[in-house]
């Protein structure tokens, strides 16, 4: 028998860029999609069988949400990214505290993974104080959390793109390195 595919739920969802990236391996299944944009959330519907949420992420409750194995998702990166103010948590379109809206979902449905992407600068954001504050509250809630940035170019991308990557596992599953 074939091991079950480990279930996704998506946030800041855009076109499905990060969903196929787990789907195509074969591992993973996309249950639940959440993009505020209208025009991205078709275009994501148009690639994959499932229906988008197109609420605000303030909007949803946990039990909304079907019980997933990874939680995953890119959110907004104006408040952090060098071509931006760079206001962070202070971003004044309240774009900076969506990770918040996250942290609340998890802390209820307690997903295995969380797999979250932004630009580079989110790493050494406020000299580094964002990510720390990120760091903790993933811990706090009961997370073991990895972070690296890496760049698509060095991956067979023509595009020098920059990204932090952070992965968390539940602790219940002694997860202690991650590569």
């Amino acid at each position: 028998m074939a091991d079950k595919k480990l279930k996704c739920a998506s946030f800041f969802s855009g076109v499905g860029g990060i969903e196929l990236g787990f789907e195509k391996t074969g591992l993973f299944e996309t249950v639940y999609a959440n993009e505020v944009d209208p025009d991205p959330a078709k275009t994501f519907e148009a690639n994959f069988d499932i229906k988008v949420d197109v609420r605000d992420i303030k909007d949803i409750q946990p039990n909304e949400i079907p019980d997933a194995d990874v939680f995953m998702g890119g959110f907004p990166c104006q408040a952090f990214s060098i071509a931006g103010y760079r206001r962070g948590f202070e971003d004044e379109k309240g774009r900076g505290t969506l990770f918040f809206d996250v942290a609340r979902i998890v802390r209820k449905k307690k997903p295995k993974i969380i797999f979250m992407e932004n630009v580079k600068n989110f790493a050494s954001h406020d000299n580094g104080r964002t990510m720390e504050v990120v760091k903790g509250i993933l811990e706090d809630l009961g997370y073991n959390f990895f972070q690296k940035v890496l760049n698509s170019v060095d991956y067979g991308i023509p595009q020098k793109r920059g990204r932090v990557y952070m992965v968390c596992f539940r602790k219940d599953l002694n997860v202690s390195e991650f590569d």
